[in-house]
């Protein structure tokens, strides 16, 4: 099973140790909006559960993300 962090590396081609809780699309070149529903879909598949509608639109932050996956994992 993939990790949350490994998701992330590879949707937003960043490097693992440059993965933080504070990042955004402000951050994040690579977070437009076709690669953020990327990310999002693969989260769901990789974890089995969907996000709702307006999780997806008030998500802010990867730390954002981070805490959504571990609310729905519970």
């Amino acid at each position: 099973m993939r990790t949350f962090g490994d998701i992330v590396c590879k949707t937003f081609n960043i490097p693992p140790g440059e993965v933080r809780d504070d990042l955004s699309s402000k951050d994040i070149p690579e977070w437009d909006s076709m690669n953020y529903l990327l990310f999002i879909a693969e989260l769901e598949k990789e974890f089995g559960f969907s996000f709702s509608m307006d999780e997806v639109m008030n998500i802010k932050t990867l730390g954002d993300v981070r805490m959504l996956v571990e609310t729905h994992r519970k």
